[in-house]
Parts: C-alpha cells; sequence; structure tokens
C-alpha cells in the first residue's frame, strides 16, 4: 500500500470512529432542543470551557509530544515508555486538576454562572478532566500503532453507551440538564477504564525519568499555547453570558456545533493520521510533494464541508428544533470559517513542532489573543453571538496569516497559497448564493436549488485544488482503499 493509500485508508476509518464520538449531539440535536432550553444549552457549553480550562492550566497533557518522541526511540521498549510515563504524569496532574475543581465548585459557579446553583455540574464534570485525559491517550496510541479498526470499535462503543444513557436520563427519567451531565460521567468513565486497560496491556508500565524531564520540556509551551487558544475559541462563551444571557450562550453553542463540523468530520480524523505520520514523511528525501497533496486535500475536504454545512444547517436546524433555537442560523457561516482557517493554521504549525520551536506558536497564540479580545468587546455588546463568532472568525483569519509567516522562517513547507484563496472565495460566493437566491422554507425546491449551488462550488474547488494528472490518477489510490474496505 502506497502512502498515498494508506493515508485515505486509514483518514477515512478515522473519520468514522471520530464521527461517531460526535454523532451523540447530533442524533439527540431533537432531544436537547426540545427537553432542554438554550440556557440549559449555555450552561453546558460554559461547563466544558471550565473543564478544558483546568485541563490546559493543571492537568500536565503531553498529547502531542508522545506521537513525536515515539517515533524518535529506535528501542521497541522504550517507545513504550514513552506512553506508559506521558500516562503516568498526566494522570497524576488531571487527579489533581479534578480535586480542585471539585474543591472550588460553588466559587467557579458564581464566578462563571453569577449563580451557585450549577456548582453540582460542576463536580461531575470535574472528574471528566481526568478520565477524557485518559481517552485521548490510549486512542494516541492506537493511531501510532496503526489499528484504526480497533479505535473506530471503541469509538463505536461509547456512541452506544451514550445515546442509551441519554434516552434513559433525559426522556424517560426526565432529569434533563442532569441527566445529560450523569450520562456524560459515566460513560467516560466505562470508555476510558476499558481503553487504560487496553493500553497498559499492550505497554506494560515501565515510566521513564529522563522521558518525562524531556516531554515536559516539549511540552509545558503547548501548554501556555493551549491555554491562550482555549481563551482565542471559548472564552466568547463567558463575554456572550457577561454582555448578554445565557440563552445567547445557548444558540452560540448550537451555531458552534454546526461549525465546527468541518473540524469534527474532516479535520479531526485527519490529524488523528497526519499527527504520527508528519515526522515520518519530514525524514524523506523530499518530503515537500506529500505535504502540499496533504494540504491541498485537507484544503479541499474542509472548503466542500463548509459549502455543505452554511448551505444545509439552515434546513437541518428549522426541521429538528425548536423555534427559540433557530437565530443560531446567523453565526454559523462565521464558524465554518474559523474551523477551517483553526484547521490550517494546527497543519503549518508543524514547522514549529518539527524544529523544537514551539514557543513561536505561543507567540502566535498571544498576539491572537490581543486581538480577538479587541473584536470580543467591540462587537459582542451590540451584536450578541453573532458578534462573537464574527470576532472568532476574524481572528482565525489572522492567526493563519500570522502562523504562516513565522513558520515560513523556520522551516518552509513550500505550499502555494494562491488556489486556497481562489477556493475560500467559492466558499463565499456560494454561501451568499444561498442566502440571497434560496428561501428560509424548507420546501423541495428549495432543497434542489441548495443541492446545485454546493454541486457547483465543491466540483470548482475541486478543479481549483488538483492539477489534472493529480484527478486523473486520484482514482489509482481511492478505488484499492474502497475496494479493499468491501
Amino acid at each position: 500500500m502506497t502512502q498515498t493509500q494508506q493515508m485515505v485508508k486509514h483518514s477515512a476509518i478515522y473519520a468514522f470512529g471520530n464521527i461517531s464520538r460526535q454523532l451523540v449531539g447530533f442524533i439527540m440535536l431533537p432531544i436537547y432542543t426540545n427537553y432542554l432550553t438554550p440556557a440549559d444549552y449555555g450552561v453546558i457549553g460554559l461547563l466544558v470551557f471550565v473543564v478544558s480550562l483546568f485541563e490546559i492550566i493543571f492537568g500536565g497533557h503531553m498529547f502531542q509530544a508522545v506521537p513525536k518522541f515515539y517515533h524518535q526511540e529506535e528501542d521497541i521498549n522504550r517507545k513504550k515508555s514513552v506512553v506508559t510515563t506521558a500516562f503516568l504524569v498526566t494522570s497524576c496532574f488531571s487527579g489533581f486538576s479534578c480535586f480542585l475543581m471539585a474543591w472550588f465548585s460553588t466559587p467557579l459557579s458564581k464566578i462563571v454562572f453569577g449563580d451557585q446553583d450549577y456548582s453540582i455540574y460542576i463536580v461531575i464534570f470535574s472528574a471528566l478532566i481526568l478520565t477524557h485525559a485518559l481517552e485521548l491517550y490510549s486512542l494516541t496510541y492506537i493511531r501510532i500503532i496503526k489499528k484504526p479498526w480497533t479505535f473506530f470499535n471503541f469509538n463505536m462503543a461509547k456512541l452506544a453507551l451514550q445515546l442509551g444513557l441519554n434516552v434513559y436520563t433525559i426522556v424517560i427519567l426526565g432529569w434533563g440538564l442532569m441527566g445529560l451531565a450523569l450520562s456524560s460521567l459515566i460513560s467516560s468513565v466505562l470508555i476510558s477504564l476499558a481503553l487504560t486497560t487496553y493500553t497498559l496491556y499492550r505497554t506494560g508500565f515501565s515510566p521513564k525519568k529522563d522521558i518525562s524531564i524531556t516531554i515536559l520540556k516539549f511540552s509545558w509551551p503547548l501548554w501556555i499555547s493551549g491555554l491562550i487558544g482555549l481563551y482565542i475559541g471559548s472564552s466568547n462563551k463567558y463575554y456572550i453570558r457577561i454582555f448578554s444571557s445565557l440563552d445567547e450562550v445557548g444558540l452560540y453553542e448550537l451555531a458552534a456545533k454546526f461549525g465546527g463540523i468541518v473540524m469534527v468530520l474532516i479535520w479531526s480524523p485527519f490529524s488523528q493520521y497526519w499527527q504520527t505520520e508528519r515526522f515520518a514523511i519530514a525524514k524523506t528525501e523530499n518530503p515537500y510533494p506529500a505535504y502540499s497533496l496533504a494540504f491541498r486535500l485537507i484544503s479541499a475536504l474542509l472548503i466542500i464541508s463548509g459549502i455543505g454545512v452554511n448551505i444545509f444547517s439552515s434546513t437541518v436546524i428549522i426541521l429538528m428544533s425548536a423555534s427559540s433555537f433557530h437565530p443560531a442560523i446567523n453565526a454559523i457561516p462565521f464558524l465554518v470559517v474559523a474551523s477551517i482557517f483553526q484547521s490550517l493554521t494546527i497543519f503549518n504549525n508543524f514547522s514549529f513542532m518539527y524544529t523544537n520551536n514551539t514557543l513561536e506558536i505561543t507567540k502566535n497564540n498571544v498576539f491572537t489573543a490581543a486581538s480577538i479580545t479587541i473584536l470580543y468587546i467591540s462587537l459582542i455588546p451590540s451584536w450578541g453571538f453573532v458578534g462573537a463568532s464574527i470576532s472568532f472568525a476574524a481572528g482565525s483569519i489572522a492567526q493563519y496569516i500570522y502562523a504562516l509567516h513565522s513558520a515560513n522562517k523556520l522551516y518552509a513547507l513550500k505550499i502555494s497559497q494562491t488556489p486556497l484563496t481562489i477556493a475560500l472565495a467559492i466558499l463565499s460566493a456560494t454561501t451568499l448564493l444561498d442566502v440571497i437566491l434560496v428561501p428560509q422554507q424548507v420546501t423541495a425546491s428549495s432543497i434542489i436549488y441548495k443541492i446545485f449551488i454546493a454541486a457547483i462550488g465543491s466540483i470548482l474547488i475541486t478543479i481549483t485544488l488538483f492539477n489534472k494528472s493529480e484527478l486523473i490518477n486520484s482514482k489509482d489510490y481511492i478505488i484499492p482503499v474502497f475496494k479493499k474496505n468491501r
């Protein structure tokens, strides 16, 4: 199997696995939007923000370090020690973080929600700091050893468990927000235990002091960068709560669920393959064609899926949710743009990772955080959650430009940006055509118009990003993948 065939095959399997992890939110959307209020949705969004904040500050995450140092080690036992060392260090940090968040649940509830009544939810969600860390390390290891079907099976198991628990606690028992919190906790605990058992069975338990020091030195700038990145992407929810209301936080959260589809369903599965393989590709004699192909492939998938989200999300929201959630439609196109540029920024950050200049990522995020804060304060008071989405999109574009400029000085990937610019213009044009020409009402004719616009835009983007020979030869690596997976 060629490198390109493997990229397509593994990315496809990781896509299905990753989709299964995220399907709960979409499958349950009609229930969430009928059994929960926009304010409840806002509470969940802010709880996730608080958990992420504690994970980054106190969690000791080393997810990006594990693939790098695993591949750098030559001895298989040392490779396994990289995994178990990261497991141990992060488990200690995350356990402390859980305790800290639960202990200060009451003051945190007052600060975040303006009300101490939400402290019990903070206690429940605090446990997710540890369980998520165990899940992610195990899934990272499974990707490193190239077991995509094992990755897929674990994710399908979590999907089934979450769906069953959500239906039981929210619909049958009628526990509402509490039901959602408890089902998230139970499913995460069970799956993290299963994944941890699987991983440690294969690696043994052999942490090394020298490895822990090495990966800590590599990772600490990424923690600072991650904290700033969290501020960039999630602090808008807090600003919306301060300047507007929990209802508007809920509308933003729903819009973000759709706007984030391109990252969740396209970028995440691709990156789970690319995250480990990019270091191996960099060791080849001429890695630049592979960099270019990978960049154009992921750009095409991100932008084409972005067209689909922009055009069809309004139909889905109107059909599946209560009318109180419909205003969320207005923020989705801006959040799609933000997701695309955030994904491509991560792609270009490889230059910093490969040259061990991770502090540059932090500098980039500091610049972006400063810019986006001005935008949040300027636009959210007047435009609410839509202003937050516009700010996020503008900040993400600025972040990409800054990262590209800095990366080219250290380790240029030699990728032309002109095709990307044209493809983004096509994305904007199709979105405007849909807004201007197609009625918001859900009718057969409106859906046909939407399909036509999306199809034309997708074809134009494909032609823009790939040359003739690549399009002709694409069947040579795509068709065998599907044949093999029958």
